[in-house]
């Protein structure tokens, strides 16, 4: 017991946040494509709602969810991703148990790999098509909502101009 304590004791910050990360890719596999349906979900009803209203149906707060739904997606894939390696076995002893020559594991970021001799790719091949689609249509959105916001408060200058109002009251003479 007075090991535990002291090991806990001498922890570091880096200790902490490899922990935490960890965590997260543990439970990625598991929450994230729940996250992932009721983030479809909730962006299939709003478009569907805004089609019988005078609203466009790709407002700003929707292309927001659609950004949240991308992240979600690559959070999906890259826990995915660091989740096919190893984890509390040696990298030898899976490689072997999976069957590959364990005679060289090389590891790589990005686009995520994990090979155990020649052949033997552990990453399944949906990880990083998944992440790259994941980012790029969270980023695209986040742009197209930045626009629209944009747009939307140009329109909305024009019209108090158009009509010599201003938010504050009236602008003419009296």
């Amino acid at each position: 017991m007075s090991q535990a304590l002291s090991l806990l004791q001498t922890a570091s910050v880096d200790d902490d946040a490899g922990a935490i990360v960890g965590c997260l890719a543990f439970v990625g596999p598991v929450v994230a494509p729940v996250l992932f349906l009721i983030g479809a979900l909730v962006v299939v009803r709003r478009v569907l709602r805004a089609r019988g209203e005078s609203r466009p149906p790709l407002d700003a707060g929707t292309l927001l969810r659609l950004s949240l739904l991308g992240l979600t997606a690559a959070y999906w894939a890259a826990s995915t991703g660091l989740m096919s390696g190893p984890g509390w076995m040696s990298a030898s002893e899976y490689c072997n148990a999976r069957g590959f020559p364990a005679d060289r594991i090389t590891t790589r970021t990005f686009p995520l790999s994990m090979r155990c001799g020649p052949g033997g790719e552990l990453v399944p091949s949906w990880v990083n098509p998944m992440l790259v689609a994941g980012l790029t249509l969270a980023s695209a959105a986040l742009a197209a909502a930045a626009l629209r916001a944009y747009l939307g408060l140009l329109s909305r200058a024009r019209l108090h101009r158009d009509r010599s109002v201003s938010p504050f009251g009236r602008l003419g003479r009296r």
